[in-house]
């Protein structure tokens, strides 16, 4: 068994090892945001007791925040693969707390509302990141580069390319349906809380298929910065 998996680890590493490819990247992104959404499903239902949408998406339990975070993970961190820990450990410690910055700034920007908020919490850097969680970044980089990415890498190789092929077109339209759809439901939201009335069908119909409720719902940490007495 232990030779089983020292092989196995051996073959994902080598697989890992390989140049980046479009078709890669792509299935990182998907699986990541998959099994992002995944873990903070059950995150939520152990240390809260609720069952709880994690998703950044109207459609699809996939959180983009982990799978552009994987992503990015990959195309900074892959050229460190030779490097100690430590190497990887700060890299991911610095990357990943600049990408949630970023994001959280965007977001906030783009909709008007906060996806999370550590501003309650110490070293907290804006509300917008925390210190501490930086080094859970850092903790997360060192497994993904060097576990998690390369078993994925290996079972990205050994899918049959054809049946891949078909499959990957699907997905990414659906992914950029999916994207599309939430970022106009989330506009329309930020403009019905501005007493910004429906003009035409469209608008009429993201207010009729996802109300302030749903969304709410939907994405649970979503608040506008006065909750939290910004």
């Amino acid at each position: 068994m232990v030779k089983t998996g020292s092989a196995l680890l051996e073959r994902a590493r080598a697989a890992a090892a390989a140049p980046l490819t479009p078709y890669r990247l792509f299935w990182l992104f998907a699986l990541s945001a998959l099994l992002g959404d995944g873990v903070e499903v059950v995150f939520w239902l152990v240390t809260r007791g609720q069952l709880t949408s994690r998703s950044s998406l109207v459609l699809g339990p996939f959180s983009l925040v982990w799978g552009i975070g994987a992503v990015l993970f990959t195309v900074i961190l892959h050229p460190l693969l030779s490097k100690s820990n430590w190497v990887l450990f700060f890299s991911g410690a610095f990357l990943g707390g600049g990408f949630e910055y970023l994001c959280s700034v965007i977001q906030q920007w783009a909709f008007g509302v906060v996806f999370w908020y550590y501003g309650h919490l110490p070293l907290s850097l804006n509300s917008h990141v925390n210190l501490i969680f930086c080094l859970f970044w850092g903790l997360a980089a060192l497994v993904w580069m060097r576990l998690i990415h390369p078993l994925l890498c290996l079972l990205i190789d050994l899918t049959p390319k054809g049946r891949a092929r078909r499959l990957t077109a699907a997905l990414a339209l659906f992914l950029a349906l999916s994207t599309v759809l939430t970022t106009a439901a989330l506009y329309r939201m930020d403009r019905r809380q501005a007493g910004v009335p429906a003009s035409g069908a469209v608008s009429l119909w993201l207010d009729e298929a996802f109300p302030d409720p749903w969304l709410q719902a939907r994405f649970p940490s979503m608040h506008p910065p006065e909750y939290y007495g910004e």
